[in-house]
């Protein structure tokens, strides 16, 4: 059976979890509805569906490892040329922070919240546990690694109830090399986006992580058409098709038209 390792990084980190429907809870509401009152009633239990209970412990859940508001980000993509400085550049544009990401660097304003999760590394530095990531969406840095199977991949999506309200998080997949590489550099991390200010709290779930067998992505389908059916002569007519009413038949139907007959 496949195996996937979670391994701390940092002491602030929170390991994911393996979501679980609390059976026994729903149940006994239900229960105790049907014992004590006269019309209130759980008709159905979701507990009790396995296509629901299935989706709800569906892989593990991601939690925010600290407690913080974000806010929107309104960010720009930049080319800072060699004989420039960055954050001179990043001045000009109105005090706006820099990041580079690659080669290039990414200019953006409202950057204060992200350094509120700044921490400390085993060496002594410092280092930032949210980076902007471009298109407004931010590289949230978890502070754990993952180590899935080779040849599977790791999908990251919302979580299935309750996301923060304001929070995005595009789902995405990562294929083993690149999830098992993050352990070597800084572990794993998520990509968010805000969509206005948006509190969540520690161990709140944000996301939700799937393991995914490769034939999930190779996958093909094909459509098979629903073939017309060709009608012969020789086919009998359908009920009541074709058919001639009676003369009493055309007779009632001409009296309840025109109304009852009045006998005198």
């Amino acid at each position: 059976m496949p195996e996937v390792t979670f391994q701390t990084l940092q002491p602030w980190a929170l390991l994911p979890a393996k979501p679980r429907v609390e059976r026994a809870e729903s149940r006994a509401e239900r229960d105790t509805y049907r014992e004590s009152f006269r019309y209130l009633r759980v008709p159905r239990l979701p507990a009790d569906c396995p296509p629901w209970v299935l989706g709800q412990e569906l892989g593990w859940s991601v939690r925010s490892p600290l407690t913080l508001t974000m806010k929107p980000l309104d960010d720009v993509g930049l080319a800072v040329p060699d004989s420039e400085n960055p954050h001179q550049v990043g001045r000009r544009l109105g005090g706006q922070g820099m990041w580079q990401r690659g080669k290039d660097w990414i200019a953006t304003g409202n950057t204060a919240w992200l350094h509120l999760g700044d921490y400390r590394t085993q060496g002594g530095n410092w280092e930032g546990m949210f980076l902007p990531n471009g298109h407004g969406t931010v590289e949230w840095r978890l502070g754990w690694a993952a180590t899935i199977p080779t040849g599977t991949f790791l999908m990251v999506m919302p979580p299935p109830d309750d996301p923060p309200i304001g929070l995005t998080v595009p789902l995405g997949v990562i294929p083993a090399k690149a999830v098992n590489a993050m352990t070597a550099r800084g572990g794993m991390s998520i990509a968010v986006q805000p969509h206005q200010d948006v509190t969540v709290h520690r161990g709140q779930e944000v996301a939700r992580i799937v393991l995914l067998h490769p034939d999930s992505l190779r996958t093909t389908s094909h459509q098979t058409p629903t073939e017309p059916r060709t009608v012969t002569p020789d086919d009998p007519e359908p009920d009541g098709a074709g058919a001639t009413p009676s003369t009493d038949s055309a007779d009632a139907a001409q009296s309840t038209a025109s109304g009852p007959e009045v006998h005198r």
